[in-house]
């Protein structure tokens, strides 16, 4: 980002997880374009149809994936019953037999490449978007993501695709809700042993998620369709594990001219105007046998391991194989409606006109009271936060007088004053007045 230098510049950059700092960004635009022009020479088509047709309220979905067998068929059913219209999966050398459970499907194309994913991340991705996404809408995810959105109940993804063309929009904000059962991890599990993901790992835990205006990435043409979006870091990870990941992504995009997709990141777009409510990224990384994937990139180091988060996760698996994850703070999701009025789904009226337009049971009276209670709230915010800045401003004021030369010549006196009193109480000590606070006569 323009005007950071040393530390500050390396902590924000890595806070945002986007820069050519990556070792998937390349240097230059001009050896992006090289790395381009070799991601699309090396893919292979393997099964279903090279070419997808479908109109403007369809939506495609792409997966990159790499030994996923354990969750490709809780992703293939979860985004069909979603009503996507394909799902495109780019296979990066699974061993696991990833690619034959997909040929199973219909609606499924299976592309392969062999291109290191740690150097090609963001290529494969962005080639994917650029091949089936021109002029369309396409939600890019990793198999281990399951994407939805506030009352989705009601509102179709063709009735969502709709309002994001009719309002011009060309991005969508998601944020990351990490998953996990109520029992402790099984270290020789697989990660959907007891059914779907979805069935399997129900519980979240919102209580250490940290938010930050969305304005902190800078200048990179996005425009925002509600000022209330932010940017969420940490959640479960950071009560956990001790880093703080970012958790904000822009999954669901139409690319138009001027979007600029995976902008160095596969977390962020540039020149995108951003819908004014944002979707959710079931996570489910924390399932029965991350043990042994964690193992494996230790000794691979296949991934970015941005921040050092495989190495994190090694020492506290190793210290607590059985890990309870669970805590009192966790709860059980019953649908992304729960998590409306929290950090991580915002929603507008105008989208909620949406919602209201399609659910006639639904009594706008509760929809008046909802944003009514949400502004009081968002008051209530501002008034301690401002409280708070005035005490902090307040306490510094009183640290810089302490510091000062002259108070430390007053506390000095004082110091005297007190010396002094104590050696006359010394010489006299029945003189009424000195020491005992009595008078003289």
């Amino acid at each position: 980002m323009a005007g950071e230098t040393g530390g500050e510049g390396n902590e924000q950059r890595g806070r945002l997880a986007r820069g050519r700092y990556r070792t998937d960004v390349p240097a230059s635009p001009s050896l992006e374009r090289a790395q381009a022009r070799e991601v699309e020479r090396d893919v292979e088509h393997l099964h279903g149809p090279k070419r997808v047709t479908y109109s403007r309220d369809e939506l495609v979905v792409l997966v990159l994936v790499r030994n996923g067998g354990a969750y490709v068929e809780s992703s293939v059913e979860h985004y069909l019953s979603l009503g996507a219209k394909h799902i495109v999966f780019l296979d990066n050398g699974s061993t696991d037999g990833t690619v034959e459970v997909l040929k199973g499907y219909g609606d499924v194309t299976v592309l392969r490449t062999g291109l290191p994913y740690k150097e090609y991340n963001i290529a494969f991705k962005r080639y994917l978007i650029e091949r089936f996404g021109r002029g369309r809408w396409t939600l890019s995810v990793d198999v281990d993501e399951l994407f939805d959105y506030p009352f989705s109940d009601v509102v179709g993804i063709e009735a969502l695709l709709g309002y994001l063309n009719e309002n011009a929009y060309t991005a969508v904000v998601s944020h990351m809700l990490d998953m996990f059962p109520g029992r402790p991890l099984r270290e020789d599990g697989s990660p959907a042993d007891e059914g779907g993901l979805k069935e399997s790992y129900r519980f979240y835990d919102i209580s250490d998620v940290r938010a930050r205006p969305y304005s902190e990435v800078g200048d990179i043409g996005n425009v925002l369709g509600n000022e209330e979006i932010e940017l969420l870091w940490g959640g479960v990870h950071r009560r956990i594990f001790g880093g703080s990941p970012l958790l904000t992504k822009h999954p669901l995009v139409f690319l138009d001219e001027r979007l600029k997709p995976m902008d160095l990141s596969d977390h962020w777009v540039g020149n995108a105007r951003v819908a004014d409510f944002t979707g959710l990224l079931l996570h489910y990384k924390l399932v029965d046998g991350i043990h042994e994937q964690v193992r494996r990139e230790i000794e691979v180091r296949r991934d970015l391991n941005l921040g050092g988060k495989y190495d994190r996760y090694s020492g506290v698996l190793q210290e607590t194989p059985s890990l309870l994850i669970k805590n009192a703070a966790s709860k059980e999701l019953g649908n992304v409606n729960d998590l409306v009025g929290t950090h991580l789904v915002t929603i507008s009226r105008r989208y909620m006109g949406l919602v209201d337009e399609l659910d006639e049971d639904r009594p706008g009276r509760l929809l008046d009271a909802f944003f009514n209670a949400r502004t009081e709230a968002s008051a209530l915010r501002e008034e301690l936060e401002f409280t708070r800045r005035r005490r902090s401003v307040a306490e510094e004021h009183l640290r810089s007088i302490t510091a000062s030369r002259g108070w430390k010549v007053l506390a000095a006196l004082g110091r005297v004053k007190t010396r002094t009193r104590d050696v006359l109480d010394r010489l006299w000590p029945g003189k009424p007045g000195r020491g005992s606070g009595g008078s003289e006569g």
